[in-house]
């Protein structure tokens, strides 16, 4: 015990000394720019939310398509700001910076679990440059919702179905994307324990129902075409990436609306290709033990972006944590493959000036950045043919009984350390 406490508590010291360099650097950035074309747009939605209500913004704004959750703190921070816009593109990227650290603390926790990942993935981890440009400049919800859902993940962990079923609920209602994983965290506490499963399901429902009950009472169509049916931008990722390159006029348009019948038509395969690998993967790996549920969501992730109509550098970071424990040297790898790509997005829209101040893409950008693209699609596409067949044969090789009762005082232990690390 004497030998191992010094390395872990250099270890901790590198991951806390990255982590406090990198926040400082992500504020630095975020004080001395104004973010780009998702800043401002966030601040738009404020604006319009300051003098209207969602569901007109539903009903009549063809960019917002954002949850309820989503739409009031926007407008709460457009209040709390006085209108300011450079107040308001700082509140929005600090929240990030500060869903960063919480996910770190997370991973620490985990770490402390399991005894992975190992340190220097969390050095990595703390000092991302992925995170670098999204929390520090890009300026979006994205790492919160990864905060909530990797914060359900560790309850899921430490056996709390009540505390799983409200962080679940609140990913879903900062950014829409998780509910796919619902019947993934549902089919593994029936597996596990059917009383927990309905605690999970009944809570995650309540909550996050309650969170979109205004929407759906007053514009169930417009909410559910604006927020659950978004598919990102086609054109910009992978399979529609590729179409768009073959100059055929019917899969042209670079958009999310005002797509061709061909477009619809490629999109709506691809989501339920997307849905599909989910659920198949979550309902394989239903017996897996508490952390390797990770490996599960890293699996998901990886089906998604392979299979994902459009993607935004921003979602680069929805996978980190669980990638970064699952498998660390492909984290590291797809890391620096999202790194690149995303450095030859932004430049090009920032007017080639870097430290970029604003980076607002015209359309144009694609030739440049498009085929940088591939080097994360692509990592994907390579870890999967390497990984499937692992990820496929977790319920034959790593069977878990169901889970016995459990005193009061032993949940209770199970999450001790959970508040600091989330």
């Amino acid at each position: 015990m004497s030998l191992e406490t010094p390395r872990r508590n250099h270890g901790l010291l590198l991951v806390w000394g990255a982590a406090l360099l990198a926040a400082a650097l992500k504020v630095g950035w975020i004080f001395t720019s104004s973010g780009t074309c998702d800043t401002v747009l966030f601040f738009l939605f404020g604006k319009a939310l300051d003098h209207s209500t969602l569901a007109e913004m539903y009903r009549t704004s063809p960019m917002f398509n954002h949850t309820p959750l989503t739409g009031c703190a926007v407008r709460a921070l457009y209040r709390l700001v006085g209108g300011d816009y450079f107040a308001f593109a700082a509140g929005i990227r600090l929240a990030s910076v500060a869903a960063d650290l919480g996910i770190l603390g997370g991973l620490l926790y985990l770490r402390r679990l399991t005894g992975k990942p190992a340190w220097w993935a969390l050095v990595l981890f703390a000092a991302s440059p992925v995170s670098l440009m999204i929390s520090g400049f890009h300026g979006n919800v994205d790492p919160v919702m990864v905060l909530f859902l990797f914060a359900a993940v560790l309850a899921l962990v430490a056996q709390r179905p009540i505390l799983c079923g409200v962080l679940f609920a609140a990913a879903c209602s900062v950014k829409v994307m998780p509910l796919v994983f619902g019947p993934v965290f549902a089919v593994w506490w029936l597996t596990h324990r059917r009383s927990d499963a309905i605690r999970f399901t009944a809570t995650a429902a309540v909550v996050f129902l309650l969170g979109s009950a205004w929407p759906l009472l007053q514009c169930p169509g417009a909410y559910a075409h604006k927020v659950l049916g978004y598919g990102s931008y086609w054109g910009t990722w992978g399979v529609t990436y590729w179409l768009h390159q073959t100059g055929l006029s019917a899969f042209q348009v670079v958009d999310f609306k005002g797509l061709s019948s061909a477009q619809n038509s490629i999109s709506s395969c691809l989501k339920f290709a997307t849905v599909g690998a989910v659920l198949l993967l979550g309902w394989r790996r239903r017996n897996v033990a508490g952390p390797e549920f990770a490996t599960t969501m890293t699996a998901a992730f990886v089906g998604i972006f392979v299979f994902a109509p459009g993607a935004g550098p921003q979602y680069l970071v929805w996978f980190a944590p669980f990638l970064a424990w699952s498998a660390p040297r492909w984290y590291a790898a797809i890391t620096g493959c999202s790194a690149a790509y995303m450095a030859a997005f932004y430049h090009p829209s920032a007017k080639w000036q870097f430290p970029w101040d604003m980076a607002f893409p015209q359309g144009w950008e694609i030739s440049v950045w498009g085929p940088w693209m591939n080097l994360p699609w692509g990592a994907f596409l390579v870890f999967a043919a390497c990984e499937a067949r692992k990820w496929w044969r977790a319920e034959a090789t790593a069977p878990v009984k169901e889970l016995p009762p459990r005193p009061a005082s032993e949940a209770g232990a199970a999450m001790d350390g959970i508040p600091a690390a989330v």
